[in-house]
């Protein structure tokens, strides 16, 4: 079988991540996790990973 045209344009089959809904989704999280109690404080200390892995703990 051979590949088609459409299936060359990378682009179009898996679109590249944007700068804005990354922001929009650290900014819920840190909401998410100051609701849960953690200090605002910390909260700007902490980086994207840390974030995440705060977020998975409180899900527990």
């Amino acid at each position: 079988m051979r590949i088609r045209r459409s299936m060359r344009k990378k682009p179009l089959r898996r679109p590249i991540k944007k700068a804005g809904p990354k922001r929009y989704r650290i900014a819920q999280q840190k909401k998410r996790l100051s609701a849960a109690g953690i200090a605002d404080t910390v909260l700007r200390r902490m980086t994207n990973k840390d974030l995440r892995a705060a977020l998975q703990k409180t899900k527990a």
